[in-house]
């Protein structure tokens, strides 16, 4: 079909002047090729900003008591523009009179630098012992749990316990426990950890090198565990 059209056009406009159309749709097609080429370069500039805001760091932590390893803990830091979300997982195995199995989750979202929302979530041995959610509207936080919620007397949570994990908490007394709904003083210790006691009892200690936490030691009433960061 095509070498027949050929023939025709040659046959009506002569060979010279078919040369020249063919020299002119190659020319067109050049330009073609090199409009999308640009347009996909400027596409690719334009998607740039947007990836590089988008940033991402994982940390992996051992769970051992004494020798013993009994479980694990990732927490995950996504950053996008002003926006920071933190991931944590963890499941833990241990003996204490029974078998204890204990799977943890727990996600925060901070905006510019302030909590949006927050959630807690653990189970021990298939019954779920914490299910708490803590979201921003109209300025107060607000706690929702077993069915119910309550406002916090607080209108501002800059650092709660996730955001330990990145950053050591140079020049901040105090953080939130979203699981105990209050704000937790921070105490140098002697060997330079930083100490968090809950209203429980308990305690935890974080240790810290090139600003990200390498070791979490806690201390509980019936138990105590290390997490050591695995490089």
């Amino acid at each position: 079909m095509i070498p027949f059209l050929i023939y025709m056009l040659i046959k009506k406009h002569g060979k010279q002047t078919c040369l020249n159309m063919v020299v002119h749709l190659r020319h067109m097609a050049a330009v073609k090729i090199h409009f999308m080429v640009v347009m996909i370069i400027i596409f690719l500039l334009t998607l740039m900003p947007l990836i590089s805001k988008a940033q991402s760091l994982r940390l992996k932590y051992k769970v051992s008591q004494g020798s013993n390893d009994i479980g694990w803990l990732t927490i995950e830091r996504q950053t996008n523009g002003n926006r920071l979300t933190l991931v944590l997982l963890s499941e833990i195995k241990t003996r204490f009179v029974f078998m204890i199995n204990v799977f943890t989750k727990e996600c925060s979202i901070f905006e510019n630098g302030k909590l949006q929302t927050s959630s807690v979530y653990r189970k021990a041995n298939g019954t779920i012992k914490v299910d708490k959610q803590t979201s921003l509207n109209g300025g107060q936080y607000e706690v929702s749990e077993d069915g119910g919620k309550s406002i916090l007397p607080i209108t501002y949570i800059g650092k709660n316990l996730l955001s330990l994990y990145f950053q050591e908490p140079i020049g901040i007394s105090q953080v939130y426990c979203d699981k105990h709904e209050c704000f937790i003083a921070l105490t140098k210790t002697g060997d330079g950890a930083y100490k968090l006691l809950f209203p429980d009892g308990s305690s935890n200690c974080y240790y810290y090198q090139g600003g990200i936490c390498t070791k979490v030691k806690v201390s509980h009433n019936f138990y105590s565990a290390n997490l050591n960061l695995i490089p």
